[in-house]
This record gives structure tokens, sequence and C-alpha cells, in this order.
């Protein structure tokens, strides 16, 4: 991994669309801990609809590498208002459980009225390539992000954090934990084998800008 790599960070733009479903295929879906542990095998259509929403909402970051003009980092965001209804999409099932997973997350709390807010950032994936990785990406990906949320005027953002490196990440941006669940205590059969210290729970994290 050479030192002299340099990256842009930009906005995410329609004309993104195939580079980064390549990346969240080829890289966030083969390393991120429960879609591994769960070994998902169909999430081409789950990932299109992550990109379709959050092209919508105009608010997600890319890292560009600024040799060879191509994307080596993401981070997909959406804005989400306090009661706002979810969309609902029909998965395969280890993909409903991935959804659900996440979902209750959130069981013990709600983010809004805990930062007191109607409207927030929610910062949903964040995937580096490898060969982009060690030179900072996701930290610098979630205060570019952070920057575009407050000229909207969001009071604040949240995320998932779902391994340790991410944590890492969120805190350097002064996001705090929330809540957090353990893989194992939320189902001990399917999530078993994610009992390692980097990557035993999930972490609920906020921060108010």
């Amino acid at each position: 991994m050479s030192s002299s790599l340099t990256f842009k960070i930009r906005l995410l733009h329609e004309n993104d669309h195939d580079q980064v479903l390549s990346l969240l295929l080829n890289s966030f879906f083969k390393d991120e801990p429960v879609a591994q542990c769960l070994q998902l095998t169909e999430p081409l259509e789950f990932a299109k609809n992550i990109i379709k929403n959050c092209l919508q909402d105009q608010c997600s970051s890319v890292a560009l590498n600024t040799e060879t003009n191509q994307i080596s980092g993401i981070c997909f965001n959406t804005i989400k208002r306090k009661n706002q209804s979810q969309k609902k999409f029909k998965y395969e099932e280890k993909l409903q459980f991935c959804c659900q997973f996440f979902v209750d997350v959130h069981k013990n709390l709600n983010v809004f009225d805990k930062l007191n807010a109607n409207t927030l950032l929610h910062m949903e994936f964040i995937s580096i390539d490898e060969n982009a990785r060690g030179h900072g990406l996701a930290s610098r990906l979630i205060e570019k992000s952070i920057e575009y949320a407050q000229e909207l005027k969001i009071p604040g953002a949240f995320a998932e954090a779902t391994h340790l490196v991410s944590l890492k990440c969120f805190k350097q941006q002064q996001f705090n934990i929330l809540d957090e669940l353990i893989y194992i205590n939320y189902d001990s059969k399917r999530v078993a084998n994610l009992n390692d210290e980097n990557n035993d729970r999930c972490y609920l994290v906020a921060r108010k800008f």
C-alpha cells in the first residue's frame, strides 16, 4: 500500500451508481461482520435500494482516488425524520434478519428524543476498498458528511457501528455510544461466531452538531 495515495472527498452523484454498487457488493458485504457471518448470497436488490434512497437525499459522500478517478470509499447517508414511516422491502430471509437486527438496536431508546431533534442524518453504511484502507478515509467521510448535514441545518447524526474499527472512527468525530446489542445475546445460534472483542456487538452511536 503506497502512502502517496491521495483522495478527494465529495458528494455522491447519480453517475457514481455503478462504482458504488460494485464497492458495496465486493467490499462491504464481503467484510461486514454480520453479513459475513450469515454468508449473504443475494444482496444485489438490497444494495440497489440503499443507493437509490441515498441518491434521493443527496447527502452521501465518496472518497475519490485522485490518480485513478475511481471511488475508493463511500459513506451512505439518508435524512430521517421523527415518526417517519419506514419503507418495507421484501428480501430473502437472511437479509430480513439483518434488517430486523438493525431495527432492534434501537428498541431501548428513541434517538430523536435523546438528541432532542426532529430531523437527523442517518449514516447507514461505510465501505472502504481494501486497497485504500489505512488512509483514514472512513473518518474523513464521516467528517464531510457532518459538514453536508450542517449546511442543510440538520442538528445531529446517528449510526450503527458493527465493528470496533468503525466505532473508533465515529469516536474520532465526537460520536457517543447510546446503546449496544451483543450479537450472541441477540441470537446465540445464527451469530454465534461473532464473539471476539473486535466484532462481538453493534453500537448505536450519535452526536449533536
